[in-house]
């Protein structure tokens, strides 16, 4: 464990979920970790438990909370007792999960090793069947046990939290919305910047996606999109980009391949500070049929001033305003898509009117310092204000 020194103080325990040099958009979940222990530096110790530590992010190691390596979930009763053995031994009070559900007979342990208060702060992607009737009501009342129940659900959109409310059925008196945000950045300008050695030509206006490369992110649709463009619409000013490693990463290749569209698209794998080269994109391609709400990657295009691209899916098009900032097609329909991006082709002037407009809104509803305040005003409602 990082500087662990004796303290008289309770401590705060924040769980991942991930190993520790996972990176890409975990980077907001881990500022949420840093301001926990710097609201709370007089009255807890911030402890982080890790499932496997590697290489650690440099703001962790440049905060004041103590990382260690522990599995807090759980798959049996011996687990559950490993963590109430944990939390007895380092005083902890207050647990906060990242993706674990509104309620669990775990949490009854865990408050009798002495938890207080228990928060569950939900990013999980995806559409949910919502219950109805007696499944309903049952439900709602597991949902709600005193004991059993978190005292605090926070949803990352604010169709993350609808989903708490009418899927999962927890008290909406308990739910907070917590909007993801960005860091703003410099965005140069195209003739400021050096053009990297593996972008498309300058002949060729870059549609770019920054995601794991993963068949979740919908990846294959998107190449299916630029077949459309290139083959059957004889499109030869188009190029796609992918910002992103992954298991998936060689059939996206392979694919684009057999789609005879190889020499319009481009691969570079991970991309450290990806939102950099956005400038000299053209469009923000987000075809992901489960994101939760909208990406940090929408974000970083629209701040780019790049148009964004979304399915009518309101799990990923709750940051698009269709004909505004962007363009929402029909999900899974390549015509629809492909007709949304020729419009951007053969109007760019909509193009640059509609990334001004997405910018602005950025700057509006989206930034990290307002994002970092919701955070805090929720936290301190659940654990207790900041004297």
């Amino acid at each position: 464990m990082k500087k662990m020194t004796a303290s008289n103080l309770p401590a705060i325990l924040c769980v991942a979920n991930w190993k520790s040099d996972v990176g890409y958009a975990w980077w907001l979940m881990e500022s949420y970790w840093v301001k926990i222990s710097e609201l709370y530096a007089d009255n807890y110790t911030t402890l982080l438990a890790y499932p496997e530590i590697n290489a650690v992010p440099e703001a962790i190691e440049n905060s004041d909370i103590h990382y260690f390596q522990h599995t807090f979930r759980t798959t049996s009763f011996s687990d559950i007792k490993h963590n109430m053995a944990l939390i007895r031994k380092y005083n902890i009070k207050v647990l906060y999960l990242s993706d674990y559900g509104v309620s669990a007979p775990a949490y009854a342990f865990y408050r009798l090793a002495g938890v207080e208060k228990i928060i569950v702060h939900d990013h999980t992607p995806g559409l949910r069947t919502k219950a109805s009737g007696v499944k309903k009501l049952l439900k709602k009342m597991k949902a709600n046990l005193p004991l059993m129940r978190a005292d605090a659900a926070f949803g990352a959109t604010e169709f993350v939290t609808s989903r708490l409310i009418n899927t999962s059925c927890f008290s909406s008196s308990r739910c907070y919305t917590i909007q993801n945000g960005i860091v703003p950045f410099e965005v140069a300008a195209e003739h400021e910047q050096d053009t990297p050695a593996s972008f498309p030509a300058d002949d060729k206006r870059v549609i770019v996606t920054a995601a794991r490369a993963n068949k979740y992110k919908g990846i294959e649709f998107a190449l299916k999109v630029m077949a459309e463009l290139v083959d059957q619409r004889g499109r030869r000013d188009v190029s796609y980009m992918l910002f992103g490693d992954g298991p998936d990463l060689e059939e996206f290749k392979a694919l684009a391949e057999q789609l005879s569209i190889s020499a319009y698209c481009y691969f570079p794998g991970r991309v450290d500070n990806a939102k950099n080269w956005f400038s000299r994109c053209y469009l923000g391609f987000q075809p992901s049929r489960g994101e939760v709400g909208y990406s940090l990657s929408i974000l970083e295009y629209m701040y780019a001033r790049l148009p964004v691209l979304v399915p009518d899916n309101p799990s990923v098009s709750e940051a698009t305003s269709n004909g505004k900032n962007g363009a929402v097609y029909k999900e899974d329909d390549v015509q629809s898509a492909a007709n949304a991006i020729e419009n951007y082709l053969n109007n760019p002037d909509v193009q640059k009117t509609h990334g001004e407009a997405a910018h602005k809104m950025v700057q509006r509803q989206y930034t990290l310092s307002s994002t970092h305040m919701a955070f805090s005003q929720a936290v301190q409602k659940v654990i207790g204000k900041v004297v």
